[in-house]
């Protein structure tokens, strides 16, 4: 019998197929508004993971990596980095898209939720958006799975990105909505040293860190 989270990502992969073979691959392909968000978003993250990694060389786990988005946006903007990269996806259709068209030595994917092997840093964006469920609290449940699945994967720090409301709760278009403080509360009581950030051009949306001790 499968357990909630397995439904959960059966439904989503569905869902993440269906777009994927309808729009292909760009933003709206991965229910994304624009590529201007997108990239807003990576900006965010990626400052962290720069902020924290050691400049030898360090792994990025890219969870829920959609057509792998975040590649280029890397190679465009960090060419420099010695970063060693894995995307993980829940879809078939995104993972062999990815696997056609990205062929570094430094790239791998794997389909799945979690990462498989000790990676420096997890990061996750746009994952969590799209709940598949209508139950408020079945969906941040899922989402604190998923995190505690990477955190124990993770040797630096953990970077995610959430929706987030002053009221919480799931969209007629079953967006997510979480409160932001009762989110980095959760991650700081699980996880432990969890802060949280936004920008003006993004106001609902909050990145989360959690990082090492």
């Amino acid at each position: 019998m499968l357990n909630t989270q397995q439904i959960f990502n059966a439904n989503l992969q569905v869902k993440y197929n269906k777009r994927f073979k309808k729009y292909g691959a760009n933003p709206k392909g991965s229910y994304w508004l624009s590529a201007q968000r997108q990239n807003l978003r990576f900006d965010i993250i990626v400052e962290q993971v720069i902020k924290y990694r050691n400049k030898d060389g360090f792994t990025v786990g890219d969870i829920g990596c959609g057509y792998g988005a975040l590649l280029p946006y890397i190679e465009n903007n960090y060419c420099d980095e010695k970063i060693n990269y894995s995307g993980y996806d829940i879809s078939k259709e995104l993972i062999d898209y990815c696997r056609r068209n990205y062929r570094q030595n430094w790239v791998k994917f794997f389909r799945g939720s979690r990462p498989i092997e000790d990676l420096d840093f997890c990061v996750i964006s746009g994952a969590f958006n799209l709940s598949a469920t209508k139950i408020y609290s079945e969906w941040e449940d899922h989402i604190f799975r998923t995190l505690s699945d990477c955190w124990q994967k993770t040797n630096i720090a953990l970077v995610f990105n959430l929706q987030t409301s002053d009221t919480p709760h799931i969209s007629k278009g079953s967006i997510f909505y979480g409160d932001k403080k009762v989110i980095a509360n959760r991650c700081n009581s699980l996880f432990g040293n969890t802060s949280h950030l936004h920008i003006s051009q993004l106001p609902h949306d909050t990145t989360f860190i959690i990082k090492r001790e």
